[in-house]
């Protein structure tokens, strides 16, 4: 795909959302096309003046003209640099204004595509950051310069038609060569930036388990599969850079070589013809301004390249409408949790993990759940907090669909501690405070309630003390303390916890006891997966898993018996 079509991007009946985020700012876009086009105008300057010398001063040996001559252009070159340094100024804060208005949207949006699996969204700022850089470097520069190569051309046309005849060939050989760049660099070039993108994925990835690498002797086998994606990776790169490295050469030569033709022709014509030496100095210096602009953009044809596929990434993005809600802030729920005919898993999986599950889960009770591993526990969590999306069905809190919710206004009523924690690089008190602004009160109460104060007041720096990234710094123990204590952060009226005391030693089993006898007292819903006595021990009612559904539901003795029941039974 060429620049024009990225600039045209998408569909004929879709068109660029990027393209029209940068039309919003139409004035500057103008002021950078006007302050272009009277560089390119003033870049006839040093051509005139060569010329003047020539036929003025070399004949009339006059030094007062000479000076003249010689003060006026340098005045232009004044202009000609402030103009520069004017449109550079406009290109960096065109793209600090494009980084500011879809920022925070593609954040959001590559949040939530690792959510849901809907592709790779880590790399979205990235491509930002190339088209941003584009903008406000060389390449788009070139591109701007490019179209008064025809002026160029016609002033030379003017002075000669055998010599606009030379210099039009050569530029018409380096547009060739341009082309043939294009054809011959785009496949290995996209390939390249794909198997680096993967490269890169798979070191990020395999560093966050590390541990387990070096505790298992892994390191060697990890590096033989990163090897072989490099090597795929350097071949591609190697490939395009070796095509664009031969045209580049060319281009260069093409380039001398017309500049050297245009001045031996104008030499020709001044020996053979009755015009002014002066045409020899015109005939260089139109030759370089024609030929200049072609080879910069064939030398920035990698830019442009990996810049299109940026944008193309960036334009399906933007594609992917806003979730849309009704603007009606609801009122704080209570707590109740409903689940009609709900199928789900995680995103991109072939068969649902849940299937056809109907529950209503009172408000203020104590749910266990518990089942055999892969029996749909964590899943059903997942569709109950509203990290994923059921697939059919509906899940509702306090009577209203959760995809109804904003994230942000239901985010206060719930508090989860998923099964693999997950803390976020900061302080202890960030994370309990879920990265908002720091209210002591609320972080402490939360805190206290997840039994926890006391082991914060021993770390080194206490509330402020760092937890790294991902929580590197404290044991699966405190990460998993301190995520209770976030989840009860406001008080939330539903609590999911997922496997809880995973990690906990007794001190933390003792803890997590008191949290939700407390949790209970203040009519908080709570569901906890646990296979641990601690869970059955405080809940009202028990929920059995089975082949993602739900066996069995009801009262904690009930349920009690009738397991006890079916043991019995089968040991018969």
């Amino acid at each position: 795909m060429s620049l024009r079509a990225a600039l045209a991007s998408g569909s004929k009946s879709q068109p660029s959302p990027l393209l029209g985020i940068l039309l919003e700012s139409r004035q500057a876009w103008l002021a950078v096309f006007v302050f272009s086009a009277v560089i390119n105008l003033l870049m006839l300057a040093p051509t005139v003046y060569m010329m003047q010398v020539s036929d003025r001063v070399m004949t009339s040996r006059n030094m007062m003209t000479l000076l003249m001559l010689t003060l006026l252009v340098l005045a232009i070159f004044a202009v000609m640099g402030a103009l520069e340094w004017a449109r550079s100024r406009v290109l960096v804060r065109l793209g600090v204004r494009l980084d500011r208005r879809i920022g925070p949207r593609l954040l959001s949006l590559s949040h939530r595509f690792e959510v849901e699996k809907l592709g790779d969204g880590r790399r979205l700022l990235g491509d930002l950051a190339q088209v941003r850089s584009f903008l406000t470097g060389y390449a788009v520069l070139a591109a701007l310069d490019a179209p008064w190569v025809p002026i160029f051309l016609l002033v030379t046309l003017m002075i000669h038609p055998l010599l606009a005849l030379v210099v039009l060939g050569g530029a018409i050989v380096m547009m060739i060569l341009t082309y043939i760049t294009d054809r011959s660099v785009r496949t290995p070039l996209a390939d390249s930036n794909n198997s680096a993108a993967e490269t890169s994925q798979f070191v990020a990835t395999n560093m966050r388990h590390g541990e387990v690498i070096e505790a298992m002797g892994m390191f060697p086998m990890m590096l033989e599969r990163w090897q072989k994606k490099q090597e795929r990776h350097l071949v591609h790169q190697a490939i395009a850079s070796d095509r664009a490295g031969f045209t580049q050469g060319v281009s260069k030569f093409v380039r001398m070589a017309n500049q050297s033709v245009a001045m031996g022709v104008g030499g020709f014509l001044f020996l053979s013809t009755d015009v002014s030496p002066s045409i020899v100095f015109a005939a260089m210096l139109l030759s370089s301004r024609i030929s200049g602009p072609i080879e910069s953009l064939l030398m920035t044809w990698s830019q442009l390249g990996t810049t299109t596929e940026c944008w193309r990434r960036l334009d399906d993005a933007l594609r992917h409408a806003d979730k849309e809600y009704s603007g009606v802030t609801l009122p704080p729920p209570k707590g109740e949790v409903t689940l009609e005919g709900v199928f789900g898993g995680p995103p991109g999986a072939s068969a649902p993990f849940v299937q056809s599950v109907n529950l209503k889960i009172p408000a203020g009770v104590i749910v266990a759940i518990v089942g055999s591993s892969a029996s749909g526990k964590s899943t059903l969590v997942r569709l109950i907090t509203g990290v994923w999306a059921p697939r059919m069905g509906t899940v509702r809190l306090d009577g209203a669909d959760l995809r109804t919710w904003r994230r942000d206004q239901l985010g206060p009523y719930i508090g989860y501690v998923p099964q693999d924690v997950e803390l976020i690089e900061g302080t202890v008190a960030e994370n309990i405070a879920r990265l908002g602004p720091l209210d002591s009160d609320k972080v402490i109460a939360a805190a206290r309630s997840a039994g926890v104060h006391e082991m914060v007041l021993q770390m080194a720096d206490g509330y402020g003390t760092q937890v790294g990234a991902n929580g590197a710094f404290l044991s699966g123990g405190q990460r998993q303390r301190i995520a209770l204590a976030r989840a009860m952060y406001g008080d939330p009226p539903l609590l999911v916890l997922d496997e809880p005391n995973a990690n906990l030693d007794e001190a933390g089993e003792l803890a997590l006891d008191t949290a939700l006898q407390q949790a209970k007292q203040r009519g908080q819903t709570v569901m906890i997966v646990s296979h641990r006595p601690i869970a059955i021990r405080n809940c009202d009612l028990i929920l059995v898993m089975q082949e993602g559904q739900v066996l069995l539901y009801g009262p904690r003795e009930q349920v009690m018996a009738k397991l006890a029941s079916a043991a019995a039974a089968a040991q018969t």
